[in-house]
């Protein structure tokens, strides 16, 4: 069994960038999943560990011109009561609110919970309805290089992501929902807290005159890595949220996902799940 031989604590995104190399090393904020996965040999400790908790900025939630950032390492719980996010990040913020129970909440962090790349990660719904991207930086000739990519190719399968050797993920950009949006997301799971998951949905409408002028669906747990819902939105683009419409746009919904059955969930369930939450919040939307 490997033993951590070295504890890295780097102060600036510059020196971290140096220190990751060619990745070997393992990079640690909260440590919510990498503790417990070490702790119960699920994966091997690595020789070096990187903890990025110094670096100031990887915290917290800022304005950069029409975006808003949130940094690596901002907590979950600090993202649930954040006044801007909760205004302008349409479900994130609750979603960030139903992490697991307060304790995680207080140690887990929104680049934690990305890179670990869970199918059921809470927070990556949410960022599907706002366009968000991540992004990646890494060491370069003249200093740290960085790059954007849209959250929805970021995540490539259970466990894994686009990050190349060597990138370390920053922070997470989006512009602000409009006021004339709704949002929504919700999970479903046997227990409230302390349970990943069996199916997540989120949808983002931006309606005008009672017509869908645009439209993001989005689902978790039903496929390999978090789904955008292509199909459920072009049933909703242009449309009136009558009962015939949302009942088109959640057998897309139910088309469109790819469910395995597991032991804590079967196939068909999951698609049964994800239609009847789609389908609530779609019918809050219409008023009815």
């Amino acid at each position: 069994m490997t033993v951590i031989q070295e504890y890295l604590a780097p102060r600036t995104l510059e020196e971290l960038t140096r220190l990751v190399g060619d990745g070997e090393a393992a990079i640690y904020a909260g440590g919510t999943d990498l503790g417990p996965r070490w702790n119960k040999d699920v994966v091997e400790k690595p020789a070096t560990v990187i903890d990025v908790k110094a670096i100031a900025e990887l915290h917290g939630v800022r304005v950069d011109g029409e975006e808003v950032v949130i940094g690596a390492c901002t907590l979950m719980s600090q993202i649930e009561a954040d006044p801007m996010l909760r205004k302008s990040a349409g479900a994130l913020a609750p979603a960030a609110g139903r992490v697991a129970c307060p304790q995680i909440r207080n140690r887990a962090t929104i680049g934690g919970n990305l890179c670990n790349a869970s199918p059921a990660a809470d927070t990556a719904v949410p960022l599907i309805l706002l366009d968000a991207e991540v992004e990646l930086a890494s060491v370069g000739d003249d200093g740290v290089v960085r790059r954007r990519v849209p959250i929805t190719e970021f995540f490539t399968g259970p466990g894994s992501t686009c990050r190349k050797p060597g990138e370390v993920l920053t922070c997470v950009r989006f512009k602000p929902l409009p006021d004339t949006t709704s949002c929504a997301w919700d999970k479903f799971g046997t227990r409230p807290a302390m349970e990943i998951a069996v199916a997540s949905v989120g949808v983002m409408l931006e309606q005008a005159d009672g017509v869908v002028k645009r439209a993001r669906v989005g689902y978790g747990s039903v496929a390999p890595t978090p789904l955008r819902g292509h199909k459920a939105e072009a049933e909703l683009a242009g449309k009136r949220l009558t009962a015939e419409v949302i009942e088109r746009v959640t057998a897309a919904a139910r088309d469109e996902i790819n469910p395995i059955s597991d032991v804590r969930a079967g196939a068909e369930y999951r698609r049964t799940v994800i239609g009847v939450m789609l389908g609530r919040m779609l019918n809050d939307a219409a008023g009815a």
